[in-house]
């Protein structure tokens, strides 16, 4: 029955608008595909870099880290049973490919640290400047307008930075959520 129902809908299309909507299907799946969270458990590389970070920002060894019963994304960084803070590891769009970062944050989701753990991109790798980074510190984002004000572009990086922006946004507004939830 299924197979009839195919069948016919191939012969009612031509074959170019079947094509054309093939391509857009596979693309929309792919694009899907794509916003997996990153595996950062999964790579050594990640996990060294992101423990020296949560240990230099907490000023701790000691700290635990476990996931958010509201959102897979969000790990809670505990020290002696008390919220110290969060962290979102995330994947943005570069210009031709995704870039890997984490955002720290203290326990009333001010950013705290943001760092790009793998970029892929030839171009656009300014974005990895630490001094450019360190201007999320401090930020809650009430408004993308805030973000907009406080975080500038940078010259020759204009598609990392405003997908990096945008996302950092996102990530911070739902973090805010689970935690006024």
């Amino acid at each position: 029955m299924v197979l009839i129902s195919f069948q016919s809908l191939i012969k009612s299309m031509n074959n170019n608008n079947f094509i054309i909507k093939l391509i857009i299907f596979i693309v929309i799946g792919l694009l899907l595909t794509s916003f997996t969270s990153v595996k950062w458990k999964e790579n050594k590389n990640f996990r060294i870099k992101i423990h020296k970070s949560i240990s230099e920002t907490f000023n701790s060894g000691d700290y635990i880290i476990s996931l958010s019963e509201h959102d897979s994304e969000i790990t809670i960084i505990t020290e002696n049973d008390s919220i110290i803070g969060y962290m979102i590891v995330s994947t943005s769009f570069s210009k031709n490919t995704t870039f890997d970062y984490f955002i720290i944050y203290n326990n009333k989701a001010e950013i705290l640290k943001v760092e790009v753990l793998k970029y892929r991109e030839n171009y656009g790798y300014e974005i990895c400047n630490k001094k450019w980074l360190n201007k999320f510190i401090g930020l809650s984002f009430n408004s993308e307008f805030e973000l907009n004000n406080k975080v500038d572009g940078i010259s020759g990086a204009t598609i990392s930075v405003n997908s990096l922006k945008n996302s950092v946004f996102k990530q911070t507004q739902i973090l805010k959520r689970v935690i006024n939830e």
